[in-house]
């Protein structure tokens, strides 16, 4: 079982006294409080080798005015687009609000240590925000049914009612479907995201070809293939559906960074993006206005959802309201038509 280091509220349990008067003690404070007592809380402190950090010393006021970010511990993490824009609204609504941002990175021994909840029961963060999660993070076991402050961006996880806010990817995979179906697609295929591990790719995925069944066009199983949401990978996945059906007239992608992948593949049998395969992204990151042709794209606003999920957390801490079921927020998106897209009469003509 993983170690972690003791924290103010491990104190408190093993000498039998209240969060409060280990503060006292800590800050010397204790004159109205019985030598039996302190000596009690000493002694636990020296069993349990606590180290008591700035912010538990204040302990009566619990109030840091500090968040966490914490993000997977994932190469340049913070250098990439998605993680910027929803890290940048959340700063502006925490220093809009009085709050500071301490970025964290979950790796594997800060996990072990149960760092993440030491920030808050020493009182170090007033909450977390946590971007990038996935399946694998089964560490946040630790949140359900606690009222430590925390909200998962941009994912679910619905099995331990954890507060999560997120963009509707569910709306998104409809508004795909329809808009392809609308330009007389019919042999489509679909460079889905990490479905195993992300409760939004599967959303997102699931929607989509939902959205298409109940417009009369089924998709085969051999059509939709993982691209793992890199540019590299979405072309690998593009090139295994075009093997699979030279036909295909049009790919939707689950993110802009596999449909720009797509891109590659398309022109490397000879064909062009745009004409003769229409491509469909998801997210409108900077790059897609950018490419050649420009990309037609779902639109989520990752810098609105950083935004709302600061909010709402500021909201829970502020109030100090009681868990009463889990925050689940969306975020509504919209789609951007460019030029990545054409009629399938049109592409056909050409």
């Amino acid at each position: 079982m993983a170690t972690r280091r003791a924290n103010i509220r491990d104190v408190a349990k093993a000498s039998g006294v209240s969060l409060t008067t280990v503060s006292l003690v800590l800050n010397k404070q204790d004159h109205r409080i019985s030598e039996g007592t302190r000596q009690r809380v000493l002694a636990a402190m020296e069993s349990l080798q606590y180290t008591p950090s700035r912010l538990a010393r204040g302990l009566p006021n619990r109030r840091a005015n500090t968040l966490a970010v914490l993000v997977p511990a994932l190469q340049h993490a913070f250098a990439d687009v998605y993680f910027g824009q929803i890290i940048s609204g959340i700063y502006e609504v925490a220093a809009d609000r009085g709050y500071r941002i301490l970025l964290e990175v979950a790796r594997p021994s800060y996990v072990k240590r149960k760092e993440y909840l030491t920030l808050l029961d020493d009182c170090s963060v007033d909450g977390i925000l946590f971007l990038g999660a996935t399946d694998e993070h089964t560490w946040l076991a630790d949140f359900h049914a606690s009222n430590r402050p925390l909200v998962v961006v941009n994912n679910t996880f619905e099995q331990w009612e954890l507060n999560s806010v997120v963009c509707d990817y569910a709306e998104a995979g409809r508004i795909a479907a329809n808009h392809l179906y609308e330009l007389g697609h019919r042999r489509i295929g679909h460079i889905a995201g990490p479905a195993d591990v992300v409760a939004t790719s599967r959303e997102l995925s699931e929607t989509f070809l939902q959205r298409l069944r109940e417009r009369g066009v089924w998709v085969d199983d051999r059509l939709v293939v993982d691209g793992q949401f890199q540019v590299e990978t979405g072309r690998l996945a593009a090139d295994e559906l075009l093997a699979r059906d030279p036909e295909l007239t049009a790919i939707f992608a689950a993110n802009d960074k596999m449909a720009l992948g797509a891109y590659q593949a398309v022109r490397a049998i000879g064909k062009r993006p745009g004409e003769d395969v229409s491509i469909v992204g998801c997210d409108d990151i900077p790059p897609a206005a950018l490419a050649d042709p420009a990309l037609t794209t779902i639109r989520m606003n990752f810098l609105r959802v950083g935004e709302t999920a600061c909010a709402k957390l500021l909201d829970h801490i502020e109030s100090r309201n009681g868990k009463e079921g889990a925050l689940a927020e969306r975020v509504g998106v919209e789609l951007v038509e460019r030029d990545s897209c054409v009629p399938l009469a049109s592409a056909a003509s050409r």
